[in-house]
């Protein structure tokens, strides 16, 4: 780091990373660190703001070890409590959640919401034909991809949402794309845009999923929308926190003209 600014190995210059909205903690099961790790790693960065995201069980619960509303109460936001008092005058503390949206349950996020200062859409799973599926494990017919979008976009329309993480996750095992895919997602973006949330580039698509995400299409949306775009680390561990792939990512948004923003709407 140089007074603030990276330095890209692949030839693009200096790049500002000022905060980032999108990290995870050992209570979702599959990542390491507590807040404390976390922002401490991000004060080290110079960041300005930090927010921590880590999963949380959607209204129609989980499988996985997330975060519930009842432990959330106990484990997670004790953590933040704690950081601030540590940190707190240092650098900007956000507390979120990252979730599936489904429809019908609006009063489940609006509780979230009374506790953190932001919500996160990751849309892992969504429902077709009345059964709940898994981008990855499912995703491949354009009836998923459809209704995948389909449920992003209520949630986008709902306002309980900040950012729209890795849009694109559906794509993850790469289906043949069709026009009806190509509409649903252009519609995705747009509600984005529409409703004023920020639409993310991940690393971790990078860093953990061989650049299955992000995709070209959601680049050229991006560009056409003129979204705003947060770059994320989406790390699960702290020592992922600013690495190659975030400053790579970050170089290629700039190089591309995205119109990246430090700041998300904060619905609370």
């Amino acid at each position: 780091m140089l007074n603030g600014f990276y330095e890209s190995t692949d030839g693009y210059g200096r790049i500002s990373v000022k905060s980032n909205y999108h990290t995870h903690n050992y209570l979702c099961g599959h990542a390491g660190g507590t807040v404390c790790d976390y922002v401490k790693k991000a004060v080290e960065f110079g960041l300005e703001t930090l927010g921590v995201s880590d999963h949380c069980a959607s209204p129609l619960g989980t499988v996985e070890p997330y975060i519930t509303p009842k432990t959330m109460d106990r484990l997670y936001l004790p953590q933040f409590d704690e950081a601030r008092k540590i940190y707190g005058e240092r650098i900007r503390i956000l507390s979120a959640v990252e979730i599936e949206y489904f429809s019908g349950h609006d009063e489940y996020y609006s509780e979230l919401l009374k506790k953190l200062d932001y919500l996160v859409l990751g849309q892992h799973e969504y429902i077709l034909k009345g059964a709940r599926r898994n981008s990855f494990c499912d995703g491949l017919s354009e009836a998923d991809v459809v209704a995948y979008f389909y449920c992003a976009i209520e949630g986008l329309r709902s306002g309980k949402f900040a950012l729209f993480a890795h849009p694109d996750l559906i794509f993850y095992r790469k289906p043949k794309i069709t026009l009806g895919m190509a509409e649903a997602f252009d519609r995705a973006i747009r509600a984005a845009v529409e409703n004023n949330v920020a639409v993310e580039l991940n690393a971790n698509g990078i860093r953990n999923h061989g650049f299955r995400y992000p995709t070209d299409m959601l680049i050229e949306l991006c560009k056409k929308y003129d979204a705003k775009v947060v770059v994320s680390s989406d790390c699960h561990s702290p020592d992922e926190f600013i690495d190659e792939n975030l400053l790579r990512l970050y170089a290629y948004a700039q190089n591309n003209k995205l119109n990246i923003t430090d700041e998300l709407n904060l619905k609370n």
